[in-house]
């Protein structure tokens, strides 16, 4: 790790609640500091300035039962592990998507005493910018099948095989591991390879998975920017993982089998949810923390949720009409919102948190069609390619930043519907 710009005295290490800290270790100025709490404060043996380095050197292991004992983001079986290995990584400094979010909670009594917590910072809308985890060079020695970015190098130690990854650029800092026997399906893109990996025996939608792909490419380039990755990787995952049914990492999206690669297209109202998780994830690879990386504070989901659940709507109408599908899928998601919004307090959509999805994915998708009636697709698109021109990493975009572009480049007259379309309720 690296200084920042200025020269610090002490840092932070926070380490996830289920990593085993039994060995981690901080080295720097030939000294060796031994961390033995998930939260630990150092206190440098000297300040630390621009261009000095220090390593962390840590063991975690991940081990789950079958009664009570799963983590939900985790699979560990036979054929077919998944792990989030960044959530296990130890973070350095204060980290605000750990704080308690509930107003009513930071307020309560706890043990005979009192929280008493002022408003986070994260929610704290009129606060400076501030973020946590930047991205960072990917450069990662994996001892079984690994499915990344580029695969750099291949070797064998004993009976174990051996690949390193790495990336070729700045990515987020998120990853994860899929091992698998799996089955591979390739086609392209515009010279961008798309792969497929998945079991042998559920290759049922892996056809129109990647016509989705392909598709979703193409209106995404066309109308957002290049693709920012050098091919683009769909990765089945157990259905022993939980917590999502897709999610996308840097140039590979993790999807669920018991969703994606089981669902019966033809059954029912023929829901196309081939549509919904990879059109969506894949617009994530702009519309998320890719290359837009937002300002960690209230309105923050609104620049990574709800901009893709545009681009999905906009696939809908591309794929099926804007009469048929698209619009159906609307009056599902008014009434998600209408049957959710009573469980929790409104809030505008440009001030949405995650704690809210209804607002960012139900509310936003309608927001955004409307606007999208309101000046035009080819023009909100040419709106959104400009804010992410503007606001591509390294800057930490914010939901202000967003409606200013908007008003920049729509007429005066349209400006009363966009501010009741997002600052209203």
């Amino acid at each position: 790790m690296q200084s920042s710009k200025t020269p610090v005295s002490g840092i932070l290490i926070q380490f996830n609640e289920e990593l085993n800290t039994a060995y981690a270790v901080l080295h720097i100025s030939n000294q060796r500091i031994k961390l033995n709490q998930k939260t630990t404060e150092v206190l440098l043996p000297r300040p630390m300035f621009p261009g000095d380095t220090a390593k962390l050197e840590f063991r975690l292991h991940y081990k789950w039962y079958p009664v009570n004992g799963h983590h939900p983001f985790n699979a560990m079986v036979a054929n077919g592990s998944f792990m989030r290995i960044s959530r296990y990584y130890p973070v350095i400094g204060y980290q605000s998507s750990t704080e308690i979010t509930d107003s009513f909670v930071r307020k309560k009594a706890w043990h005979g005493s009192c929280y008493n917590l002022a408003r986070t910072r994260s929610s704290c809308y009129q606060s400076n910018r501030f973020h946590t985890a930047g991205y960072d060079h990917f450069n990662n020695i994996r001892s079984n099948s690994y499915w990344y970015r580029l695969l750099v190098r291949r070797w064998k130690a004993g009976n174990r095989s051996f690949y390193r990854y790495q990336s070729g650029q700045l990515i987020p800092f998120r990853f994860a591991i899929a091992s698998a026997r799996y089955a591979v399906q390739k086609s392209a893109y515009k010279n961008i390879p798309v792969y497929v990996y998945y079991h042998p025996s559920h290759g049922e939608n892996v056809a129109q998975l990647m016509k989705n792909a392909r598709l979703t490419l193409d209106y995404c380039i066309k109308n957002f920017g290049q693709y920012p990755f050098p091919s683009l990787t769909f990765a089945e995952v157990s259905s022993f993982t939980r917590g999502f049914n897709a999610t996308a990492y840097p140039s590979v999206i993790f999807m669920a089998e018991r969703l994606a690669f089981h669902a019966n297209l033809k059954a029912g109202r023929q829901q196309d949810v081939i549509n919904e998780l990879a059109g969506h994830e894949t617009a994530h690879l702009w519309w998320g923390n890719n290359q837009v990386a937002p300002d960690e504070r209230e309105g923050a989901v609104m620049l990574t949720e709800t901009l893709a659940m545009y681009t999905e709507m906009m696939l809908y109408k591309k794929l099926y009409g804007e009469k048929k599908k698209m619009r159906e899928r609307l009056k599902m998601h008014q009434q998600i919102y209408e049957s959710e919004k009573g469980y929790s307090s409104e809030m505008p959509l440009y001030k949405v948190n995650e704690s809210s999805p209804h607002i960012a994915y139900s509310k936003g998708a309608i927001v955004m069609v409307q606007l999208c009636d309101l000046v035009g697709e080819d023009k909100l698109n040419a709106i959104l390619r400009l804010f992410l021109q503007k606001y591509r990493y390294p800057h930490r975009a914010t939901t202000i930043d967003f409606l200013q572009i908007l008003y920049q480049y729509t007429h005066p007259d349209q400006h009363r519907a966009i501010k009741a379309m997002f600052t209203g309720i």
